[in-house]
């Protein structure tokens, strides 16, 4: 099954996370993945823009990066529709969603808990405006599924002394397209005995910004440095974002779209070298974090290399700061293009329809 045309939509949703996927099979086959959906708030305008955009076609596939709720809220608003049999409902076939229930056990914690209690607050990273995601999707019986960057194993030959010689490979994911390239089993399970619950077992603090930082004039761009204020910039600790799903969307040999979700650094270290590999030079990137400089340095921006960069973010301060735009252009990226600077527009489309790339009217950063 071949990807014959497709496009990516930023949906402007502030300072938060929902993309679209669509694209088309050589077997008329139309698809449609909603990558995050905003906050609960945003999930009206995701509807709209679904029944706008994408008339009577259903998500195939609804991806929930990590569990903080500017990613998944508005999954609950689109649920709700669907459980209220609301005449604008978009059907949804399929999750991908990574349940820390499945990878914990009483004994992981200091406290003295049952089991009944331990998942009750596992479940509550999926809890937004006192509704939960995870009980939605139960409650539907939507079939859903967890995700892990997993590689293969193929037989190309004997060796000199006669041993059976394997390659490692990629492994496409069972949405055509698409790999699953962070993070794998090991990373996510320890990664999830420190996540931030409602009832908190522990608290791993997440860096808040909200001041626009550049380099210090004079500052000279180079090879070891993009940034300094980026390179000398902490990890983002949030256990949650280092956790998130990264995906390459691949629809040919020649273009690769990166979702990086909330990613770090740490991140992008744990990947397979396979696909650290498959992810160098990438057509289009999804920037981590809203743009944060905790989440993005020189060694990485100089791997991906991305020609093309979206960026949702409801201001520069507001997690966005200059020093990542800088440092993205420094290092030859041709379109930086953020929501906050395209506040007209109720999203931003890449896309190879008819070569149309990117409408004129859009602002780059």
């Amino acid at each position: 099954m071949a990807i014959t045309n497709y496009q990516i939509e930023m949906l402007n949703v502030g300072d938060a996370d929902a993309f679209i996927v669509y694209y088309l099979t050589d077997d008329g086959g139309e698809h449609l993945v909603l990558i995050d959906a905003g906050r609960y708030n945003d999930g009206e305008k995701v509807l709209n823009i679904l029944n706008s955009n994408y008339k009577d076609i259903p998500v195939e596939l609804a991806i929930v990066t990590h569990p903080d709720d500017d990613h998944f809220g508005g999954f609950i608003y689109l649920l709700e529709q669907i459980q209220q049999e609301s005449k604008n409902l978009v059907p949804i076939q399929q999750f991908w969603i990574n349940d820390p229930r499945n990878h914990f056990k009483p004994q992981d914690v200091k406290e003295d808990l049952t089991k009944k209690e331990l998942e009750e607050r596992l479940e509550g990273v999926f809890a937004s405006e006192d509704k939960n995601l995870l009980k939605l999707i139960d409650s539907l019986k939507i079939y859903h599924e967890e995700k892990f960057a997993r590689t293969g194993l193929k037989y190309i030959g004997l060796n000199e002394t006669g041993d059976r010689v394997y390659k490692k490979t990629a492994i496409e994911s069972s949405q055509p397209g698409f790999y699953v390239v962070g993070p794998t089993l090991s990373t996510f399970e320890s990664l999830s005995t420190e996540f931030r619950y409602k009832k908190k077992l522990t608290f791993v603090e997440e860096v808040t910004e909200d001041l626009d930082i550049e380099d210090e004039e004079g500052f000279v761009s180079s090879n070891e440095s993009l940034s300094r204020v980026l390179d000398d910039a902490e990890n983002d600790p949030s256990r949650h974002n280092i956790s998130s799903l990264i995906l390459l969307f691949k629809p040919n040999n020649e273009t690769t779209y990166l979702f990086t979700g909330d990613a770090s650094t740490e991140s992008f270290g744990a990947m397979d070298a396979l696909y650290q590999e498959m992810c160098k030079n990438v057509t289009w990137m999804k920037l981590p974090h809203h743009g944060s400089k905790h989440n993005l340095n020189t060694k990485w921006i100089k791997h991906f290399n991305p020609h093309i960069v979206y960026i949702s973010t409801l201001r520069r301060g507001k997690y966005l700061n200059q020093c990542t735009i800088n440092a993205l252009k420094n290092n030859g990226c041709q379109w930086v293009v953020s929501t906050h600077n395209n506040e007209k527009f109720s999203s931003i489309v890449h896309n190879n329809f008819q070569e149309r790339r990117l409408d004129p009217n859009i602002v780059l950063c």
